[in-house]
């Protein structure tokens, strides 16, 4: 993703052209004042205007400093940044003759900014400032001085009628340009949100068929060392039915039941890879498929204290199982067991549109910024009991149309939530 398409990035983007555009500004101002002061020969207030620009710029240094290395600019920030230009340009105004002053309409130039780059609710927020101040200054100003007389003597009604009709020019303007060019900018980036998130399903569907092309193959070149296993093991254990030693036997069969396990997955993933279609299951109630996916992970999770716990009233709804979801629970579940082999939880519940499965443990937790990254990219590293299986389990439940959320609990554990809409799971 490039700084362009993430809006916080275009903001931070925006806030050194905007830096760029107030150096600008004040040089001009600069020029303008001396113009009028030696060429011009009005007399002007010099030591509010000098202080006003001495604090813009230190304004945009304190702002330079402080956002130099910084790529994320809320809408907060950016705004706050536009409202300092026009206060400043307004205080300028407001010394050098307010709305007659002709620079008067460069008020706008913030809010034609907010309008192509915030959102609806600072855009007006922007109107109405920009709007209060232009009133301001039409009623509240310092008369421009030339050669000793002030430039509005002379001046009849009509004048005033027309800083009036200017008045009334500059809030219209105000109004139609909120409206229309941030509502047409507000479409515009809810049209490039669109196509960033699309660009982001099609590279992860992309990764996902690479993965099941190599799981394909995977799958027929672990298919023999597995198949030897079997048989031995199988011969193992019936040497060992008349040996006194238990436990040895125990973990022979909990070393069969880990190949069968792994050759059902290799003959699933050799049949459908990542096809993850509905109508290759068999329609059962949410307890009995939760039923069959808690026996497969069981199978190799015999020691782990685990609870079951139904929350939502009868009749239970019924579900299509899905040989993708089952894989993409039972890791969840195996995560959970690697971070608390003393306790795992699932809770099932449901409401008239969504089934919710929530799977807890009381391990260490995680870090918030590690929370956010699950699921999102494939992890090569197993140093934290995560890999690419979070990534798939993510991808398989929002092919279903639904959705995954890590997140602490109060107390201790990680708590995974669920949700899956009935519509598509077959009531």
């Amino acid at each position: 993703m490039t700084d362009i398409e993430n809006p916080s990035h275009l903001l931070a983007s925006a806030l050194r052209r905007l830096l760029s555009l107030r150096a600008c500004n004040i040089g001009g101002q600069v020029i303008a004042i001396l113009a009028a002061v030696y060429y011009l020969e009005m007399s002007l207030p010099i030591e509010p205007l000098v202080i006003i620009l001495a604090s813009l710029i230190a304004w945009s240094v304190l702002t330079l400093f402080l956002f130099k290395q910084r790529n994320n600019i809320t809408d907060n920030l950016f705004f706050l940044q536009l409202s300092v230009d026009v206060l400043a340009l307004t205080a300028m105004l407001y010394f050098t003759g307010g709305a007659t002053n002709p620079f008067a309409w460069f008020l706008l130039v913030p809010h034609s900014i907010a309008s192509t780059l915030l959102s609806r609710r600072y855009v007006w927020l922007m109107a109405l400032l920009t709007s209060l101040s232009y009133t301001l200054i039409v009623f509240f100003y310092t008369p421009l001085v030339h050669l000793g007389h002030q430039m509005e003597m002379g001046m009849n009604d009509h004048f005033q009628d027309h800083v009036i009709g200017m008045w009334i020019g500059f809030v219209l303007s105000t109004v139609l340009m909120a409206h229309f060019v941030g509502g047409m900018a507000e479409s515009l980036r809810k049209r490039n949100a669109q196509v960033l998130r699309l660009r982001e399903q099609m590279f992860r569907d992309e990764r996902l068929v690479a993965l099941g092309t190599l799981a394909t193959s995977a799958a027929h070149e672990l298919g023999t060392p597995l198949g030897t296993m079997d048989v031995l093991t199988h011969e193992l254990a019936l040497e060992l039915e008349q040996a006194s030693d238990t436990s040895v036997g125990k973990k022979l069969i909990m070393i069969q039941g880990q190949i069968k396990r792994c050759k059902a997955v290799l003959l699933s993933i050799t049949k459908t890879a990542v096809d993850y279609k509905y109508d290759s299951g068999q329609l059962m109630t949410a307890e009995e498929y939760l039923d069959t996916v808690i026996m497969q992970w069981k199978i190799s999770n015999l020691d782990v204290g685990f609870n079951f716990r139904i929350k939502g009233k009868s009749p239970l709804p019924n579900v299509i199982s899905d040989t993708g979801l089952t894989r993409a629970l039972v890791n969840v579940l195996d995560n959970a067991a690697q971070a608390s082999p003393h306790f795992v939880c699932l809770e099932l519940d449901w409401n008239a549109d969504n089934l919710s499965i929530v799977i807890s443990d009381e391990g260490d937790g995680m870090a918030a910024e590690q929370l956010d990254k699950l699921g999102k990219h494939p992890m090569t590293s197993k140093e934290e009991g995560l890999g690419i299986g979070l990534y798939l389990t993510k991808a398989t439940i929002e092919k279903l149309g639904g959705s995954i959320e890590w997140q602490n609990r109060q107390l201790n554990g990680v708590e995974v939530s669920i949700k899956l809409p009935l519509a598509l799971k077959g009531i």
